[in-house]
């Protein structure tokens, strides 16, 4: 894989500065000087919104609120938890024109640390952004960022109706929707940022603008995979239908009696544009594989999921008619652990029995000499991507993350490890990574790689732009150069998976 190194450099009249976390900066216009604030000065200067400082009760909630241990690790120096737009925009402009480094956590759901957390500076906590409302006779539910997909679910079941999002109840609207998303409607709707009517954004200036098919539509289609790269989006209105229940659950397997081959049978590429069952083979204190079943109307049993029902020796199963609160709620509670440590690595590649099966071994061979260790879950998922989901993608108007290059059916494959003490950080990532290169080697091998990496599986070595593909990339650089001028979202902002080849030379 091709690596680019890229140097983000602030220019100012004769001041060249690369900012770090722990330090403000300001030009002053009457000696043409930068002046460095340190320490306590980058919250000193947002003081009318701080909301929470170290060792307070709502400064631990949103350290808390994150779900691995690596970004609970660090630790802001102020916290602010706007209420309003208008709250974000004041907060993102002062700390643009000063320079400072600030990261914004919604779902603080990413597994790695400085991807919505920070040591030192200032963290956005978009928590108290969680006003929602459905109106039934447009089809839009109106959703703040703040949210988590189990608390939407949950409000938009009492009105009988439904939106494309997460399948895991813990999980946060804004990452997940501006990393694309994968949902139990993706053969009907395409990832769930293609289910997006409008985007409430906050862009580096402090501006509040909307984002749509008819208002700033350029970056309509960047914000659909875009990342955090743009602005801070405070407000999502999602494309709303009724829906009552779903036919799903999780069927669980002894891995030691559960043959690869049965569990990965090819399956009629007809009937593979629409499926999109995941399964996890889990490795912990009892070895299991579980097979996530979904059908999205209330029929028991239906026709499609025979091959995964006819699979023997099953443990257990949960296959029920049921809302979706209840499904992603199951989901979660199988695979979510609080107060443990996590990394995610990830690859895709073409639809083959022989990388499924190499894709297990590979997997086995890396974790053997690590399987003794207390509190160590090892995991893979694999996540089929029907054909059905980027066709709708192109119907839809597009996204920025050019799954829709690939005529082939494609399968997401996930490392997904979570383990107890900090002491075991390296060895559990370096397995991690050392088992999606080598399985890349093989699908390289057999002729079934992708480019694609999906956004909200990769590692923080990883970077999911350079699957975009260049032309992809080429627009994201001009759109933050055209809606972001002062790369506030690539230098002021923590976390990765920011847009390539970006230089700034700021006025």
């Amino acid at each position: 894989m091709l690596l680019l190194r890229v140097a983000l450099i602030v220019f100012t009249l004769g001041f060249t500065k690369a900012a770090s976390s722990s330090e403000c900066v300001s030009w002053n216009p009457s000696t043409t000087s930068a002046v460095e604030l340190t320490g306590l000065s980058h919250c000193s200067i947002i003081k009318s919104n701080i909301t929470a400082v170290p060792n307070s009760k709502a400064y631990n909630a949103t350290i808390y609120g994150f779900w691995s241990g690596q970004a609970r690790d660090d630790k802001p120096t102020c916290v602010v938890q706007p209420t309003t737009k208008e709250h974000v925009a004041a907060v993102v402009k002062t700390l643009t024109r000063w320079q400072c480094q600030f990261s914004v956590k919604g779902g603080g759901h990413t597994p790695f640390a400085g991807a919505t957390s920070i040591n030192d500076g200032v963290t956005i906590d978009l928590a108290k952004l969680n006003t929602i409302s459905v109106d039934k006779n447009v089809g839009i539910a109106h959703v703040g960022a703040g949210l988590k997909w189990g608390q939407i679910y949950e409000y938009l079941e009492t009105e009988g109706m439904m939106v494309s999002g997460g399948r895991a109840s813990l999980v946060g609207i804004g990452g997940l929707v501006v990393g694309g998303g994968y949902s139990w409607f993706a053969p009907q709707k395409g990832f769930v940022a293609d289910t997006v009517i409008n985007f409430e954004l906050v862009v580096g200036n402090g501006s509040i603008i909307n984002v749509n098919a008819t208002s700033n539509s350029d970056l309509f289609v960047g914000l659909k995979g875009g990342g955090n790269n743009f602005g801070i989006v405070t407000r999502y209105d999602l494309e709303s239908f009724l829906f009552e229940k779903l036919w799903g659950g999780i069927m669980t397997y002894p891995i030691s009696t559960a043959e690869p081959k049965s569990i990965f049978s090819p399956i009629s590429p007809i009937i593979y544009r629409m499926i999109q069952r995941p399964i996890f083979l889990i490795y912990g204190p009892i070895d299991n594989i579980l097979n996530v079943i979904d059908y999205v109307a209330p029929v028991e049993a239906p026709a499609i999921s025979s091959d995964a029902l006819a699979i023997p020796n099953f443990i257990s199963s949960t296959m029920r008619i049921s809302n979706v609160s209840s499904l992603t709620d199951e989901l979660a509670g199988r695979t979510s652990t609080l107060n443990h440590r996590y990394i995610f690595v990830t690859t895709t590649f073409s639809n083959s029995a022989e990388i499924y099966e190499r894709a297990v071994n590979i997997s086995n061979k890396h974790l053997e000499p690590l399987k003794n260790t207390t509190g160590l879950v090892w995991s893979i998922l694999f996540q089929p991507i029907p054909l059905m989901v980027s066709e709708q993608s192109v119907a839809r108007g597009g996204n920025i993350m050019g799954v829709d290059r690939s005529k082939d059916i494609l399968t997401l494959f996930l490392v997904y490890v979570t383990w107890l003490e900090a002491s075991d950080d390296e060895k559990f990532t370096d397995a991690a990574y050392a088992t999606v290169d080598e399985i890349n080697a093989v699908a390289g091998n057999l002729g079934v790689t992708n480019p694609f990496i999906y956004l909200n599986y990769a590692g923080q070595k990883q970077n999911p732009l350079v699957g975009y593909g260049e032309e992809n990339i080429k627009k994201m650089r001009a759109l933050s150069r055209k809606y972001d001028p002062q790369a506030t979202f690539q230098i002021l902002v923590k976390g990765v998976f920011k847009i390539l080849g970006m230089e700034l030379v700021m006025d």
